[in-house]
């Protein structure tokens, strides 16, 4: 874990500084010199300490392209067009191994925030509704960098709760080799930091910050994830009862009109939480919305089987435009449409309120409420699709695989599918579009997880490689 620290030690500055251009930036002393105590002594120190931890959320190796791209590519939403840019085929082929970049950078970008964040959690400064508010943003973007974490280099925890997941760290240590903590931890920590922070956050400011309904609405899944229905269900339903927010409008014009908005919204539709960007702060041309447009690399493909699944009045299916790319007929993904239209940066979707009404939706339906699961169902495919008038009448385990098509083609390109699979415990099975030795991926494929990176590794002994890479 010390590599971790050694390559982000420089964040630090972030606590009295924002800017990397400003010429002091090479003048700070080194981190032994001033303590994270003495860096951050009050409520506007705390201020510039949780900017940074945003901006540090603000990589390609998360939100902003990784997590939702790999998280479509290992499974059978998106595949790679034959004349590619020669990224992330490691995920399409599964045969990435423990020095693969896209991998390792989750881990280094995702521990990156968690030290800004512990500097924040940590600061000693008077107890304020300023302060608490702070604190509870850094508690929740904790808990989600956790959580992406254990999804992505452990076993589902209702699959191993015992088995390894990655480690904890909770205070700024340099020289830390910490050994991995396992999945049942990880989760304990992250619902711990999750019920902190939403008793002390009190303000809503816009979609690019963390609110207590972004902390309930993330527990909602984590706690789905963890079988822990009844909770599951607690959590979404607060989030629907008192959130405030609600779903796009039923047409092809306001579905566009959302996705094509280019900056944060502070009216509650559809958008809980996001990752920032913008003309200025932004990841250039490693933005998810470049693997997916043919101004881009437009690597990125829809498999016919997930276009099918959208009836022609399904407003998510206007995103899906046929094309040609390599001289073959193609659906080309235009739900990113910012870099092209506004000359601006896609936000990173983090949390949408479709998400919470279809993880409510599942919640009912784990808990023996098969009226309100279709209800809630229905409520969602019958805004995307105004003419399915008469909605889903399905019962019992037709009920969830509906439920379950349904979280496919709504969170389609926002990274869902491969978790979800995982979560679920399902073999991947994919179509003619891709690999001929990577079109069924059982459920206890080694690299269903991915490993622990090598310069991890190197750094950290303690942090023990997962089977079979």
């Amino acid at each position: 874990m010390k590599n971790i620290f050694n390559k982000i030690l420089l964040s630090l500055t972030l606590l009295v500084g924002l800017s990397a251009c400003q010429d002091d930036f090479y003048d700070r002393k080194p981190y032994s010199a001033l303590s994270v105590a003495d860096a951050i002594k009050n409520e506007a120190d705390l201020g510039v300490a949780v900017n940074g931890m945003y901006a540090g959320m603000r990589s390609a190796n998360l939100f902003l392209r990784g997590i939702p791209f790999m998280g479509d590519i290992l499974a059978d939403n998106v595949y790679l067009s034959a004349s590619n840019s020669n990224r992330y085929v490691a995920q399409y082929n599964y045969s990435y191994n423990l020095t693969n970049g896209d991998t390792g950078g989750i881990w280094q970008s995702a521990y990156s925030v968690i030290l800004r964040a512990n500097n924040v959690i940590n600061a000693n400064v008077p107890e304020t509704a300023i302060s608490k508010q702070l604190k509870g943003e850094a508690l929740t973007i904790r808990a989600l960098m956790y959580w992406e974490l254990a999804k992505w280099f452990g076993r589902p925890i209702n699959t191993d709760a015992n088995g390894l997941s990655v480690p904890l760290i909770l205070t700024f240590d340099p020289t830390l080799k910490p050994a991995r903590n396992t999945t049942a931890q990880v989760y304990d920590q992250v619902i711990k930091d999750l019920n902190a922070a939403y008793d002390l956050m009190t303000v809503t400011k816009n979609s690019s910050f963390a609110t207590k309904f972004f902390a309930k609405g993330l527990l909602a899944k984590v706690l789905l994830y963890k079988g822990d229905w009844a909770g599951a269900k607690a959590a979404a339903q607060d989030v629907v009862s008192n959130g405030g927010y609600s779903l796009i409008g039923a047409t092809t014009a306001a579905y566009g009109t959302y996705w094509n908005n280019p900056t944060p919204v502070a009216n509650k539709l559809e958008t809980i939480f996001e990752v920032s960007a913008d003309g200025v702060a932004n990841v250039g041309f490693d933005a998810l919305a470049n693997m997916y447009d043919q101004g881009g690399y437009g690597d990125g493909l829809c498999t016919k089987e997930l276009y099918d699944l959208y009836t022609a009045t399904d407003v998510r299916r206007s995103v899906l435009v046929p094309g040609t790319r390599a001289g073959e007929s193609v659906f080309l993904v235009n739900k990113y449409q910012n870099l092209r239209n506004n000359n601006d940066k896609d936000d990173g979707k983090v949390l949408r309120y479709a998400d919470v009404l279809l993880t409510l939706a599942e919640a009912n339906f784990r808990t023996n409420d098969e009226a309100g699961a279709l209800r809630l169902l229905n409520q969602v495919a019958q805004r995307r699709d105004p003419a399915f008038t008469a909605g889903y009448t399905s019962t019992g385990a037709a009920l969830l695989e509906d439920i379950i098509k349904e979280r496919r083609k709504e969170l389609a390109f926002e990274g869902d599918r491969f978790p979800d699979l995982n979560r679920l415990g399902r073999n991947i099975t994919r179509s003619s579009q891709y690999p001929a030795a990577a079109r069924t991926i059982t459920f206890d494929n080694f690299r269903r997880i991915m490993p622990i990176p090598q310069f991890e590794r190197d750094a950290n002994p303690a942090a023990v490689q997962n089977p079979s890479y």
